[in-house]
């Protein structure tokens, strides 16, 4: 099966005096056959407890929450395969952030990160000839 997705990859990286000792090496989102790909790896995880992953499909400003990960502690990679977004024949725009909480409960936001998803409409017209047979 042919499957044609189109991805931009942003990178942001983050100083430590953003989150008050938490620092990025990166944050970043791709697409994939399943849906979208976040990957992030962090220097110094002082005092934060866990991470919260926040998704917007309609404007940067709608984010509803996806899952928590458990801070590793410092210099720890990360990644979240996020399935839940639709498999359109049409770009889908995927926004992306990270709400970092620390142990005593107060909280930061990493940047917004960006994700174009596309799968092509041999995908899409596949899916409809299987479903005909099921």
């Amino acid at each position: 099966m042919y499957k044609k997705i189109t991805t931009i990859i942003l990178l942001f990286v983050f100083a430590s005096a953003a989150f008050g000792g938490l620092t990025f090496e990166f944050f970043t989102a791709k697409a994939n056959t399943d849906g979208i790909l976040l990957e992030w790896k962090t220097g110094d995880e002082s005092g934060i407890a866990k991470f919260e992953i926040e998704r917007s499909a309609v404007t940067p400003n709608s984010f509803v929450y996806i899952k928590t990960l458990n801070a590793a502690g410092n210099n720890s990679y990360y990644s979240y395969q996020d399935n839940g977004v639709e498999l359109k024949s049409t770009s889908s725009v995927y926004y992306y952030r990270l709400k970092c909480i620390t142990s005593n409960g107060t909280y930061s936001y990493t940047n917004t990160i960006t994700v174009v998803h596309t799968v092509s409409g041999i995908k899409n017209t596949w899916g409809s000839i299987k479903a005909i047979f099921r």
